[in-house]
C-alpha cells in the first residue's frame, strides 16, 4: 500500500514537473526579438539590401576598364570549279580547285568610358543613397513588428488580469454560497437563496471560462504576431512593465504626453518613415540629375585591342594587330527616349515632395489622435477609482444587510457583479492607455522595444 501511494505522489511530482517544463515564460524583449528575427516583411527588406549591395558594385565596376580575352579557331573549305578563263586577251585553263584552310586567334580587348558628363560616377552615388534608403525602411519595419507585438503583448497580460479577477468572483461567489447553506440550516435562509446563489456561482464560472477562452485567443494572436509556433505553450512575463500605476502616476504620463508641437517635432526627427522619405526624394534629384546628364553630355570611350592570328597554332604569332584609339557618342535622336525619361524623373520628384508634405500632415493627425486615447482612458480610469470605492462600500453594506435579515441575496449579487465589472473595466481602461502610450511612442518614433 505503502509503495502504491509513493508511485502515486511520483507519478504526480513528474506530471507537475513536465508541465512547469512545457510551459516556458516569455517577456515582452524576447517576444520583440522573435517577432524581428520571424517577419516576413523585414527579411524580405534584408534581401533587397543584399541585392542593392551588389548593384552597387556594379555601378562601381563600371568606373574601371573592361578587359576581355578571347579565342577562337575556323576552318574554312572553299571549292571551284574549273574552266577557260581570259586574260589580257589569252585563254587560260584553270582546273578544278579545293582547299581547306585553318585560322588561329587570339584577342586581348580594353573598353572604358572617359567622360558621360560623370552620370557613371552619379550612378554610384544614386545606388549608395538606394541603399541607405533601403536601410531607413528596414528600421520603419522593424518598428511595425515591434509595435505589433507590444499590441498584442499587453492584450494577453490584460486578458490574464481578467480571468484573475473573473476567479476571484468565482471564489467569491463559492464562499458566500457556503454561508447562505449555513444560514439556511440555521433557518436565516431558504432553499431559493441557495439555487439563485448556486445558478450566480454557474454564471461566475461561465465567465471565468470565457475570459481564459480571450486568453486563449490573444496568446494565438502575440504567437501569429511574432510568426512563430501557433501551438506553442507558454506564459508572458510582466516583468519591466508597470500595470499596478495609479491615477495620479497615469496623469503624470498623460502631462508629459500632451504637447503636439513638442512631439511632431520629435516624429520628425526621428521617424524612419520620414527619414525614408527625405531619402527618397534625394534618389529622385539624382535620376533627375542622371537623365539630364545623358541628355546634354556627348559620352567619351577609349579602347585597346591586341590580336594574334596565323594558319597554324605554331604560326599564331605571325600576324599581329594592335589598335587603339578614343570614341565620342553624342544622342541626336533615340525616339524621345532620353527626354521621357528626364521627364518621369521630374514627375516622380514633384510626387514624392508632395508626399512629404502629407506625411506630415499625416504625423500630426497621428499624434493629435493618440493624445486623444491617452486622455480618454486616463478619464475612464480615474472615474472607475472613485465607482470602484463606491462599488466596493456598497458590496461590503449589501452583504451585511444580508447577514443581519435586512436585505435580499439579489442586492448582494447586484453589488457583486457591478464591483467584478468595474474592476474588469479599470484593467481595460488602465491597459488601453499603457497601449495608447505605446502608439504614441511608436508615433513619435521612440518606440524601441
Amino acid at each position: 500500500m505503502i509503495r502504491k501511494v509513493s508511485l502515486i505522489v511520483c507519478f504526480a511530482i513528474f506530471t507537475s514537473f513536465s508541465s512547469i517544463m512545457a510551459q516556458q515564460t516569455i517577456d515582452l524583449d524576447e517576444a520583440v526579438t522573435t517577432a524581428v528575427n520571424n517577419s516576413t516583411s523585414v527579411s524580405a527588406i534584408e534581401n533587397s539590401l543584399r541585392i542593392q549591395g551588389y548593384n552597387i558594385e556594379s555601378s562601381q565596376g563600371d568606373l574601371f576598364p573592361t578587359l576581355t580575352f578571347s579565342g577562337g579557331w575556323s576552318r574554312t573549305h572553299t571549292s571551284s570549279k574549273g574552266g577557260t578563263f581570259i586574260q589580257n586577251g589569252i585563254p587560260i585553263q584553270v582546273g578544278d580547285q579545293n582547299t581547306t584552310s585553318d585560322n588561329f586567334n587570339l584577342r586581348l580587348n580594353s573598353q572604358i568610358t572617359l567622360f558621360n558628363g560623370f552620370a557613371n560616377y552619379e550612378t554610384v552615388d544614386l545606388n549608395d543613397a538606394k541603399y541607405y534608403k533601403l536601410k531607413l525602411d528596414l528600421e520603419k519595419a522593424r518598428r511595425d513588428v515591434i509595435l505589433s507585438v507590444n499590441q498584442s503583448y499587453f492584450a494577453v497580460l490584460k486578458n490574464e488580469k481578467i480571468v484573475q479577477i473573473n476567479q476571484d468572483n468565482l471564489a467569491d461567489a463559492k464562499l458566500q454560497l457556503e454561508r447562505i447553506i449555513e444560514f439556511k440550516e440555521v433557518g436565516k435562509s431558504t432553499m431559493v437563496d441557495v439555487y439563485r446563489q448556486e445558478v450566480q456561482v454557474a454564471q461566475n464560472e461561465l465567465d471565468v471560462e470565457r475570459s481564459i477562452n480571450n486568453l486563449k485567443k490573444s496568446k494565438v494572436d502575440l504567437m501569429l504576431a511574432m510568426n512563430d509556433d501557433l501551438d506553442r505553450d507558454y506564459n508572458v512575463s510582466s516583468a519591466g512593465i508597470n500595470a499596478e500605476v495609479t491615477v495620479a502616476e497615469l496623469k503624470l504620463i498623460l502631462d508629459q504626453s500632451n504637447n503636439t508641437e513638442v512631439l511632431v517635432q520629435r516624429a520628425i526627427n526621428n521617424r524612419y518613415d520620414y527619414k525614408a522619405l527625405l531619402e527618397d526624394i534625394k534618389v529622385k534629384r539624382m535620376e533627375l540629375d542622371i537623365a539630364g546628364r545623358n541628355i546634354y553630355f556627348p559620352t567619351v570611350s577609349a579602347f585597346g585591342d591586341y590580336n594574334l592570328s596565323g594558319r597554324a597554332i605554331d604560326d599564331i604569332t605571325n600576324t599581329k594587330v594592335a589598335s587603339y584609339g578614343i570614341s565620342l557618342s553624342y544622342p541626336i535622336f533615340v525616339g524621345f527616349d532620353l527626354q521621357t525619361n528626364r521627364e518621369i524623373a521630374e514627375v516622380n520628384l514633384k510626387q514624392r515632395a508632395e508626399d512629404l508634405d502629407y506625411l506630415e500632415l499625416q504625423i500630426k493627425a497621428e499624434i493629435k489622435k493618440s493624445i486623444l486615447d491617452l486622455e480618454t482612458a486616463y478619464k475612464q480610469a480615474e472615474i472607475l477609482e472613485k465607482n470602484i470605492q463606491s462599488a466596493e462600500q456598497d458590496k461590503l453594506l449589501s452583504e451585511e444587510n444580508y447577514r443581519v435579515g435586512l436585505g435580499t441575496l439579489l442586492d448582494v449579487q447586484v453589488a457583486t457583479t457591478a464591483l467584478n465589472n468595474l474592476r474588469i473595466q479599470q484593467v481595460t481602461a488602465i491597459y488601453d492607455f499603457l497601449i495608447a502610450k505605446r502608439q504614441l511612442d511608436y508615433y513619435v518614433g521612440v518606440l524601441a522595444k
